[in-house]
């Protein structure tokens, strides 16, 4: 691509106020944008009981990818709890993303069909073209609308994925895990979950709770949300894992975690249980800022910590946003087209250090500003 047209798409993004940018987190505002869900990723008094157990162990390179030396001690020791808790073979990768497009493009190919929810992360999307799979969307959590993509295409595909998240990040909202699983029984189809906006919130996620881990055959954890980390996790299949670490290109030539979030991931996992409290109030939060949301008349999605707060343009999100920063508000707007047109809005993360008295002056504040622009 020639200098000239890249200046020319980002002269066109920045007309369309879609031109994205870095920016300069103000660290004493009220944070409302982070995906910190329950607290964990920012506890000091929780880093500082890890650091002070585990700091001597701490380094900062693997320096290898895992069938080199990246295959330590401590990396061993999660995925041997990891296997213990959902009772099938685990293998932890550098990132969420990493995970999804790996096993796609490693395990389907132009003969595979993967039928995808419409709303899938753009790494589940990456994976898909990296295959060469035929694709087909389903709308949005419409079990009808899967069950007619499956029913037409199960006689013409033998193999067929069918790739779900549990919340989705944009709108909060809940797929319905179970209907999915109960189709498995007749169409006889792969399926893979990704649980990014669900571990930490629902404990071990929303499969383990559901005890559905057994149907899904890639169950896959990032943890840089609930999990106040960064990695993820991929369970599957014994052999699924060996297929992965003989045949998985960015696993196999990745250098690999270290040992200072290896360690970290390990203690979250086993101290998952101390969460309880957080996880009840991060629930108590949810339902008061529903009520708020109601009272107020405010235009919005939420089903879960995720808070949708609609606005319905680029422009005027831009503003509202910065008005709310000026008042030491951390909110930024998710515009078109990420959200569909007439869709952009504020994203608003819940976490149970988030006051009912924060939530309930944020949101007097975005009523103020949404009326004084429309």
């Amino acid at each position: 691509m020639k200098l000239k047209d890249i200046v020319k798409e980002l002269e066109k993004k920045k007309f369309e106020n879609n031109k994205r940018e870095l920016k300069i987190i103000d660290e004493n505002g009220l944070n409302l944008s982070s995906n910190d869900y329950l607290g964990i990723g920012q506890d000091k008094n929780l880093r500082d009981e890890f650091l002070k157990k585990f700091g001597d162990k701490i380094l900062f390179s693997s320096s290898s990818s895992r069938l080199i030396t990246g295959n330590y001690k401590e990396v061993r020791e999660l995925e041997e709890e990891l296997d213990k808790i959902y009772k099938k073979s685990s293998l932890v990768v550098n990132s969420g993303f990493s995970a999804n497009k790996t096993i796609i493009q490693t395990f389907y190919n132009k003969n595979s069909l993967i039928i995808t929810d419409r709303l899938n992360h753009a790494s589940i999307y990456d994976g898909i073209v990296s295959s060469g799979a035929k694709i087909v969307r389903y709308k949005h959590l419409d079990i009808k609308s899967l069950e007619e993509s499956l029913e037409k295409y199960s006689k013409i595909y033998e193999d067929i994925l069918v790739v779900t998240e549990t919340i989705y990040s944009m709108d909060g909202d809940i797929a319905p895990l179970e209907k999915i699983v109960k189709l498995k029984e007749k169409y006889l189809f792969d399926l893979m979950v990704d649980e990014a906006h669900s571990y930490g919130v629902y404990g071990y996620g929303i499969a383990y709770e559901k005890r559905l881990v057994k149907d899904i055959d890639f169950l896959i954890i990032p943890l840089g949300k609930g999990g106040g980390s960064v990695g993820a996790y991929i369970i599957c299949s014994k052999e699924h894992k060996d297929y992965l670490l003989n045949f998985g290109r960015e696993i196999i030539y990745t250098t690999f975690l270290p040992s200072a979030n290896i360690l970290w991931n390990l203690y979250i996992l086993k101290n998952m249980d101390r969460f309880k409290e957080r996880r009840k109030k991060l629930e108590d939060l949810k339902n008061f800022t529903k009520e708020k949301i109601k009272e107020l008349n405010i235009n919005a999605i939420c089903e879960s910590q995720i808070i949708a707060l609609i606005i319905g343009d680029n422009k005027r999100a831009d503003v509202i946003c910065k008005n709310l920063r000026d008042k030491n508000y951390i909110v930024y707007p998710i515009k078109s087209p990420t959200v569909p047109k007439g869709s952009e809005r504020i994203r608003v993360g819940l976490n149970p250090n988030i006051s009912k008295k924060d939530i309930s002056n944020f949101l007097e504040e975005f009523k103020n500003e949404f009326n004084s622009i429309f």
